[in-house]
């Protein structure tokens, strides 16, 4: 079970971790052996960035009633990465199949929550946004846009006209 290695006398000498013959070719060979460990290490973070880009896209969109195509998503979720590299502000859309509660939010999330099938909608904008545009935007955003446009079954498109409009609102400032 355990590797077992051979003791060796204090006067043999140690093996080094590069063999060479020459001085260019132990520079060569060390050179190599860091290129392979920082190429290494590189290709572990870049994983580990696309993974993590990959999870929190995938929990800014939630679609529980199964309404959007796959395309739809992949837009909704390109608009999130757009929103939080633009305007440093989290967007969570909620597509749910009740009444679309609430989550708890942070200081810089944008939460966007409907239910289609009642047509209820629930806009919370974070404070600095509610202070910047007034108590009001969050209800225009519900009232003027996103309910008429759930009403005539459009919801999709109402969503992505709402969200354009805020992009446009965020983007005068």
């Amino acid at each position: 079970m355990f590797l077992r290695f051979p003791k060796r006398d204090r006067a043999e000498p140690r093996l080094p971790l590069v063999n060479a013959d020459t001085p260019g070719q132990f520079f060569l060979r060390t050179m190599l052996l860091i290129a392979v460990f920082a190429l290494t290490a590189w290709a572990f973070w870049a994983n580990t960035e696309r993974r993590l880009a990959d999870v929190r896209a995938a929990s800014a969109v939630w679609d529980e009633a199964d309404l959007l195509t796959d395309a739809q998503e992949k837009a909704l979720r390109e608009l999130v990465d757009a929103f939080r590299e633009v305007h440093g502000v989290k967007l969570l859309i909620h597509i749910r199949r009740d009444t679309p509660e609430l989550p708890r939010l942070d200081a810089q999330t944008l939460f966007v929550g409907l239910c289609p099938a009642k047509g209820q909608a629930i806009v919370e904008l974070p404070p600095l946004l509610r202070k910047a545009y007034g108590e009001t935007l969050a209800q225009t955003l519900e009232n003027d846009w996103l309910r008429p446009a759930m009403a005539s079954g459009q919801w999709a498109e109402g969503l992505v006209r709402t969200l354009k409009h805020l992009w446009d609102r965020l983007g005068e400032n």
